[in-house]
């Protein structure tokens, strides 16, 4: 007789973690070329979208449908297969038709590429925000392959020379992959900015050298990008890198990232590497501090429907410069922030904000520099519905002083 060795059990781990929702009950995948979109049906009456990049990295999840209730989404989802532009919902007793994306409520191309929807393009021809399949033309432009990328990036850099540029990229996708009459054109507040040189366009890159040294003050500049028959503007505030001077800081941090210079050995500098990334600066707010981190020990209410809740009480310790409280989702998406009264050091009061989505939500404080403190959760749910009256009926309290008041009535409200 043989004997089969029986293997230890292996503990699989995922690749990524793309999003957590614990009332999940129904899921479709569509692939769209690089991108993966999934519909995520709820236990509490949510379709939920998430469009999650070529490296597993997830836009912000968006809410296609809420029930005002908590009616379970069934098992399974349909995409509509003659024009997949809809998905069928089933619920308890009726399944929904919704769309997959509401691509023309974006008004100009900007919007249209900022919003981060694989299925939305911009359509040269007509010009608005559709479908790929609705721009008949083909030519058209869509988000970035990446979903932490920016439609337009820039930085500043100065080289051995002391020769400052100005370096523009696009990070859109074509239907033409290198455009024959590519261009940028740049206008600044305070004249002429770019030097003999001029400006060199190079798909998908634009440079524009200074003529000169850097302005004593801070510069606006605008970059009009062509693509094909397709303008795209943007606004961008220069500052030189070299004055930034201060107490190391998150805000301070965040502003030189922003501003496309590079922070190094905590203080800011002319970008050299092509790729700035504000995540250098998570921590820098906690050094130096001339004051004592804030920790978060209760906030009540703790939960609340998706309208919010006035003067909510958040309660800890060293909250005496505490700013406002921000309140965000996972991945810190759909950030919203309220201010602060009556604090004590040890509590204070704030709003609670409405939210679109049910479910949890991370709660920190805000200090001066920028920085945000503590890690607290406050659950967002349905709000409630009145489905009785016990009783129904009562007595009519007559005119009469001789009847006593004990003959009130009681009733009973129940909530789901």
């Amino acid at each position: 007789m043989l004997s089969v060795s029986q293997s230890e059990p292996v503990a699989l781990k995922p690749k990524a973690v793309l999003f957590k929702q614990n009332h999940m009950s129904s899921v479709l995948a569509v692939r769209l070329n690089g991108w993966m979109v999934f519909f995520i049906g709820t236990a509490d009456g949510q379709l939920i979208k998430l469009a999650v990049d070529r490296n597993y990295q997830p836009t912000c999840p968006k809410i296609l449908y809420r029930t005002s209730g908590d009616n379970r989404v069934f098992p399974y989802l349909y995409l509509d297969p003659v024009d997949q532009k809809h998905v069928y919902v089933p619920f308890k007793d009726q399944i929904k038709r919704l769309p997959v994306s509401k691509c023309s409520i974006y008004q100009n191309v900007k919007d249209c590429l900022s919003a981060q929807d694989p299925f939305c393009v911009w359509c040269v021809s007509k010009p608005s925000c559709t479908f790929k399949g609705d721009c008949k033309d083909a030519e058209w432009l869509s988000i970035p392959d990446e979903s932490k990328q920016k439609t337009v990036s820039h930085r500043v850099v100065k080289d051995s020379t002391g020769e400052i540029k100005l370096v523009i990229q696009t990070h859109v996708t074509m239907e033409q992959k290198v455009p024959t009459n590519f261009a940028c054109q740049f206008s600044s507040s305070s004249g002429q900015l770019c030097g003999g040189h001029g400006t060199r366009p190079h798909y998908p890159q634009c440079t524009c050298i200074l003529n000169s040294s850097f302005p004593a003050d801070d510069v606006i500049v605008t970059i009009k990008m062509r693509l094909g028959n397709t303008f795209l503007t943007e606004q961008i505030k220069m500052i030189n890198c070299s004055s930034v001077h201060g107490q190391p800081s998150f805000h301070l941090c965040q502003w030189c990232i922003r501003a496309g210079c590079g922070w190094r050995q905590n203080s800011c500098s002319w970008a050299s590497d092509p790729v700035q990334n504000d995540s250098v600066c998570a921590n820098i707010g906690q050094f130096g501090m001339n004051f004592s981190k804030p920790e978060i020990s209760s906030i009540t209410p703790s939960v609340v429907s998706f309208y919010g809740r006035n003067h909510a009480v958040l309660s800890g310790r060293n909250l005496r410069d505490v700013t406002r409280v921000r309140i965000q989702a996972d991945m810190g998406c759909d950030p919203k922030e309220s201010p602060v009264w009556n604090n004590i050091g040890t509590s204070l009061t704030f709003h609670i904000p409405d939210r679109q989505t049910k479910g949890v939500v991370k709660v920190c404080v805000l200090l001066t520099d920028g920085s945000c403190h503590g890690n607290f959760a406050i659950m967002y749910q349905s709000s409630p519905i009145c489905t009785d009256i016990v009783p129904s009926s009562s007595w009519r309290r007559p005119a009469s002083t001789d009847v006593p008041e004990a003959l009130g009535v009681v009733l009973q409200f129940i909530y789901c």
